[in-house]
Formats: structure tokens, C-alpha cells, sequence
């Protein structure tokens, strides 16, 4: 059983934690690298302060506000996920229209269905779901974007990889808590504490991801030969002329 002090800390921990990443995003000017990890991190850090402000286990004002934005944030954590794999990872997915529109009409039509829900308590279980469909969305992605890199042997960059790491975690613990409580087993405190905690997780995960640079990846160099320098220099200069209209003189 956990006391009030634990487990508010681990509802709460995660708010910190999102207004230095938001700066560190800012300051390492990777907003336009990353722009929906960059609202996933805006929605979650703002949606927290709304929570906070909110706060009263006992207040209707404060369950509806809840379950109302909690597939917000599972959406924009699908949207991050198909932006790390989709449009900068495997780039060639994001050609293909339909890999292209599959997941943002996906989130649409889950928040479609899953606001309206919210306005009746007693359809609060159509928004449970529509969240435990989102959340094995992200871990399929995950597992398949994974497992083709690792069978491909491409390598990761230090950005990319903290973010998938952290998206992970949050979306398999996610998984696991709501299978917990489709199947009635361990709903407990310590079961609920899951998500949060794990979302607690993920955002030390990315503080330490972006609080260094980068490093640009080495490429291997080679000394190149003279003859191939002087068969450059030929295509270089027979470019020229096709250009230019000369012809060489008998």
C-alpha cells in the first residue's frame, strides 16, 4: 500500500521534469527537428498544471477534466511516436499516403469517439478503451519500427533513441495496467501508480537525453587517388562545355 506522500509524488514528479524539458528543447533549438515530441511534452506539461489546479479526488469537476484529456495526451503520444519513426527514421514509410494519414486519422477518430464519452460518467468505460486502443498502437509501432531497425543494423542517433526509449516504457506500462484491469487482477493502488510512474520514467529518460548535444555521426575518410582526381576534373570539364554549348576544335 502507498502512503498519500509517495504516491502524490509520483502523480506530480513528472511536472518538473516537462518545464526543463520544454527549455532544454528550446535551448538546443530542436523544436523543428522534433515538433510533435515537442507538443507531446507542451500538451503533457500543460494538461499536468490543469490537473494540479484541479486537484480533488472527491470533485466531479475534477474526474471529468481528467478523462477528458487523458486521450489528449495518448494521442499526442501516438503523433510522437509515428513522427520519430515514420518521418525521420524510416522516411520512405512516410512517402506511401497511406502510412502517411493512417495514424493521424487514427488519434482523430479515437477523440472523436472519445470525448463526447466523457460527458456521461457511465460511458467513461468507451474512453478507457479507446486509451488501451491507443496505447497498443504505440507499443505495435514500437515493436515493429524496433525490430526492423535491429534487423536492418542501422544505428541510432542519441536523440532518437532516448525518445523511443521513453515512449516505450510510458506505452508498454500503460498496456500493462490496462490489462491489469480488463482482467481484474491487481487493481490496486500500486497497479494505478503504474502509469504515472512510468511516465516519471520516461521524462528523467529524456532529461538526460537532451541535456548533452548530439554528436555529429564520423564519416570515415579516404585519401583519394590522383587519377581519380584527373577523372573528375575531365567530367567536370565536359559538364562545363555541354553547358556552355563549346565543342572541342579538330
Amino acid at each position: 500500500m502507498l502512503s498519500p506522500i509517495v504516491r502524490e509524488t509520483i502523480n506530480w514528479a513528472s511536472l518538473p521534469a516537462l518545464v526543463g524539458l520544454t527549455c532544454l528543447l528550446v535551448w538546443r533549438r530542436l523544436v523543428r527537428q522534433f515538433p510533435y515530441f515537442f507538443y507531446y511534452v507542451i500538451a503533457g506539461g500543460v494538461i499536468g498544471f490543469i490537473r494540479l489546479g484541479l486537484y480533488d479526488r472527491r470533485s466531479r469537476v475534477y474526474l471529468y477534466a481528467y478523462w477528458i484529456t487523458d486521450p489528449l495526451i495518448a494521442i499526442a503520444g501516438v503523433l510522437a511516436t509515428y513522427e520519430l519513426f515514420i518521418r525521420r527514421l524510416f522516411v520512405r514509410f512516410y512517402a506511401v499516403r497511406f502510412y502517411r494519414y493512417l495514424f493521424p486519422v487514427g488519434a482523430l477518430i479515437v477523440v472523436l469517439i472519445a470525448v463526447p464519452a466523457t460527458v456521461q460518467l457511465n460511458q467513461l468505460w468507451i474512453v478507457v478503451r479507446a486509451i488501451h486502443v491507443l496505447g497498443v498502437l504505440r507499443v505495435a509501432i514500437l515493436l515493429f519500427f524496433v525490430g526492423l531497425m535491429t534487423f536492418m543494423g542501422r544505428q541510432w542517433d542519441r536523440y532518437e533513441f532516448g525518445i523511443a526509449l521513453g515512449l516505450g516504457i510510458q506505452a508498454s506500462a500503460l498496456l500493462v495496467m490496462f490489462a491489469n484491469m480488463t482482467l481484474g487482477l491487481f487493481v490496486s493502488a500500486s497497479n494505478i501508480a503504474l502509469a504515472p510512474l512510468s511516465y516519471d520514467v520516461a521524462c528523467l529518460i529524456w532529461l538526460i537525453t537532451f541535456s548533452k548535444p548530439e554528436k555529429p555521426q564520423s564519416v570515415p575518410t579516404m585519401p583519394i587517388r590522383p587519377e581519380v582526381l584527373t577523372e573528375a576534373r575531365k567530367w567536370q570539364e565536359a559538364a562545363k562545355d555541354s553547358v556552355t554549348g563549346k565543342k572541342d576544335s579538330d
